[in-house]
């Protein structure tokens, strides 16, 4: 396992559903383009309107964050593939990062995507010949996606609309800020996995494929 990747694949169990308000809070969030979502906490996970009945995986990321970076063609086109059963949302964990930019963001990221931080990252942090070895793909997608004139096709939620879900979150699954961080929600609002750390194609795929499996009753607050 390398270790700055840390990837988790979590069960049920590994959120906290003894969390004394987890069937009660309810929190509206607008996205940056002005399209409204609605996280409800639930006994065993979260169900988001208006995309009940399909699987919602829910990030938190950075614009800074070189990691996170080299996540974004994946999941461009994992929505793009699975846009009838899939939605992604983002949200950018740094305060500063205002709404505006992050339209900029979706708009145009290939001017946007500052690849001087994957090239920081790799140069500070995947040190190791696995490490380099594992982030190869990555980043050479990465570059082609700068070069494809693509837009971002799902939902981004800025810190400062996002804040209090983010803490909600934090508390529920234990996170303690390391980001990318992405919890995978079945159709029904259970969870199916947790990731921390930058989930290859393959991994991401997987965590999708197991989501999808099996369609349950959507769950309701207490």
């Amino acid at each position: 396992m390398i270790k700055m990747l840390k990837i988790l694949l979590l069960a049920l169990a590994m959120l906290n559903i003894t969390y004394a308000a987890a069937g009660n809070d309810t929190f509206k969030v607008k996205t940056v383009t002005g399209k409204e979502l609605t996280f409800k906490g639930t006994a065993d996970g979260i169900v988001t309107s208006p995309y009940e009945g399909k699987v919602v995986i829910v990030e938190f990321w950075g614009t800074w964050c070189g990691p996170c970076l080299l996540s974004i063609p994946h999941e461009v086109e994992m929505q793009e593939k699975y846009k009838d059963t899939l939605r992604i949302v983002a949200i950018e964990t740094t305060p500063n990062v205002t709404s505006e930019e992050l339209r900029k963001f979706i708009q145009n990221p290939g001017k946007e995507i500052d690849m001087s931080k994957v090239e920081w990252y790799l140069q500070n942090k995947a040190k190791s010949a696995q490490a380099k070895a594992y982030m190869e793909k990555p980043v050479e997608d990465l570059k082609k996606f700068t070069k494809s004139g693509k837009k971002i096709n799902y939902d981004i939620i800025s810190s400062k609309d996002g804040d209090q879900f983010m803490r909600y979150i934090a508390q529920r699954a234990s996170w303690q800020g390391g980001i990318p961080f992405m919890i995978i929600f079945k159709p029904n609002g259970m969870v199916s996995n947790i990731l921390q750390g930058m989930p290859t194609e393959d991994v991401l795929q997987r965590a999708y494929n197991n989501a999808i499996k099996k369609k349950q009753a959507p769950t309701t607050a207490q």
